[in-house]
């Protein structure tokens, strides 16, 4: 059988659809062959997708290269994968769905899920110190993002930065790092733009004229 390395490597896709190929190291080189074993056993529509050799064929490179730039590379992640498709009902997902499935979440791992740590951190942040965290993770995320930023912000912009944050720390956990080491800042969740001047908007108005031939 061959591994989603060597039938990556054995494909060639198209120029504009090229994008750099992940090597995967000896932990992560899982046969897709087994993987498909496994969607089919689990989905009747299995064939439906693939209904012959040479769409099976081209379907086992796209998922290798969806789940690779995915960074979908261990055992443990495809194993969360299909625990989830058992789970989802009848339908074949696409390769992007699938990856989706094997990213291990807060509440794989124990730990609330953001939505719940978002409405604890908003609920103690006036007892910050002081506050019973139903884990560290919890408590560094709110550290990080400040309560000053978390309680002065738009609602919408204390969920983008405090997800933000806490997708880092639940990784941190995950990798079994230190929770306690600062976060670079992000970008900002909607960037801002400032207007053009009404002179440089009328020259691009004359370029796009001339482009399709109005002037």
């Amino acid at each position: 059988m061959k591994s989603m390395n060597q039938i990556a490597q054995s494909h060639t896709f198209p120029p504009s659809h090229c994008a750099p190929v992940v090597s995967l190291s000896e932990q992560a080189a899982y046969d897709i062959n087994d993987i498909f074993k496994s969607l089919k056993a689990i989905f009747p529509t299995f064939k439906l997708t693939f209904p012959d050799d040479e769409s099976l064929r081209i379907g086992k490179k796209v998922w290798v290269k969806t789940l690779l730039e995915g960074k979908i590379t261990t055992h443990e992640q495809i194993r969360i994968g299909m625990k989830r498709a058992r789970a989802s009902g009848d339908f074949m997902p696409s390769a992007g769905k699938f990856a989706d499935w094997c990213r291990i979440t807060a509440s794989d791992m124990g730990l609330p899920s953001r939505e719940d740590a978002f409405r604890e951190a908003i609920g103690n942040l006036g007892v910050f110190i002081t506050a019973k965290w139903s884990h560290p993770v919890v408590f560094e995320t709110v550290k990080q993002s400040t309560c000053y930023a978390l309680k002065n912000n738009t609602e919408k912009e204390a969920r983008a930065l405090f997800y933000r944050n806490y997708a880092i720390m639940v990784e941190r956990v995950r990798r079994g790092e230190q929770l306690d080491v600062s976060i670079p800042k992000g970008i900002t969740a909607e960037p801002t733009f400032r207007a053009a001047s009404p002179e440089f908007e009328q020259t691009m108005l004359t370029n796009m004229k001339k482009m399709v031939g109005l002037v």
